[in-house]
């Protein structure tokens, strides 16, 4: 069933979520662990479970800052700490001793290089807080991992002694992989259970994507991109790449991404519609629907585009859309149609 965008906005109608915070590994006790920050220049990879965040963050956050403890006595040291924080998801298997194997998403600088304060602390006090300049969307289905680059510290760029609050023992919550000498290590030496405690300040709004796509001409599969975080007030654009050029595209956006009319979903499209199944799957119901023509140069060079302009109100943040696209194409192996990948949006306070 299709119904108007204007009534798609009277059905916003969740509240505004604030922001949360995920304490991980969340241990009764916790051990004192002495790396990376004093360790001098090096480089440090930290593995979170996504069971250990999920219990904090009930849904898809961006993640824009990080602290971190002092240890179980008082630690006097204070340093300047020159060093860069990237953040990326994690592999289901842990860390291997090889930094670059360890992504399974692109890493982002969420805190570019320069000198960060390590303070002195009593017992369990925050003793390092660094604010990201760049948000990073958890999908809340992988486990999180942490680098730290560290290039130096105010204290000659030598080690020095100083205990966090950290875990030991905390084997299938967190693992770190750590080399000294230098920021650009390759590999390193993994200690499974054991790394640092972090608090992490999760902004809500998101946006994710979920299922796959189908492939057209060209061997390539159509994407859907939403260019931002929806919040209240802005124009939400909306994108098509990699689609049949000069074609007739539909977009859809629905509420809910698990059944249509009581059948759960996925759905094969052309099916619901009454034709032969074109593998080419339905992953959200339908509250709004447009019609659209992509242009470009050729099978797989197609583009669409169209902006929503979301009203003013904040009764709607943290509400979840779904959207995808489907697109004519002849040329695609079902000879009919191709569709995107879903995109689970989540809508952020006022001011994104």
């Amino acid at each position: 069933m299709i119904r108007s965008a204007a009534l798609v906005c009277t059905l916003l109608v969740a509240a505004a979520t604030a922001q949360t915070t995920a304490t991980v590994p969340n241990l009764p006790s916790a051990q004192n662990v002495d790396r990376p920050f004093p360790g001098g220049i090096g480089r440090y990879q930290q593995w979170f479970s996504a069971a250990s965040l999920q219990a904090f963050l009930p849904e898809p956050m961006r993640l824009q800052q990080i602290e971190f403890f002092a240890g179980s006595s008082l630690t006097a040291n204070a340093a300047l700490i020159d060093c860069e924080i990237l953040l990326a998801h994690g592999l289901g298997s842990g860390l291997t001793g090889t930094f670059d194997t360890n992504y399974a998403s692109p890493p982002v600088v969420v805190a570019p290089r320069q000198n960060r304060q390590l303070n002195a602390g009593a017992p369990g006090a925050v003793v390092m807080t660094i604010p990201f300049t760049t948000l990073f969307t958890w999908d809340r289905q992988r486990p999180l991992l942490l680098e730290i680059r560290v290039h130096g510290n105010s204290l000659g760029n030598q080690p020095f002694q100083y205990n966090f609050r950290g875990a030991t023992t905390a084997l299938g919550l967190t693992s770190r992989v750590y080399q000294a000498g230098s920021p650009g290590a390759t590999s390193g030496l993994t200690q499974q259970g054991v790394g640092m405690v972090a608090r992490f300040t999760a902004r809500p709004g998101a946006v994710v994507d979920f299922g796959a796509g189908c492939v057209g001409g060209g061997g390539v599969a159509p994407r859907n991109v939403v260019v931002q975080v929806p919040s209240p007030g802005i124009v939400w654009q909306h994108q098509l790449t990699q689609a049949a050029s000069q074609e007739i595209c539909l977009w859809v956006i629905g509420d809910d991404r698990t059944q249509v009319d009581g059948v759960p979903l996925p759905l094969d499209f052309t099916q619901l519609l009454g034709y032969p199944p074109s593998g080419c799957l339905l992953r959200t119901n339908i509250l709004s629907s447009g019609f659209y023509i992509t242009v470009g140069g050729g099978p797989g060079q197609g583009f669409a585009s169209f902006d929503w302009q979301l009203p003013g109100v904040s009764s709607y943040v943290g509400f979840s859309f779904f959207t995808q696209w489907f697109v004519l194409d002849p040329l695609s192996p079902n000879g009919v149609l191709t569709a995107t990948q879903g995109v689970h949006s989540i809508v952020a306070p006022i001011g994104g």
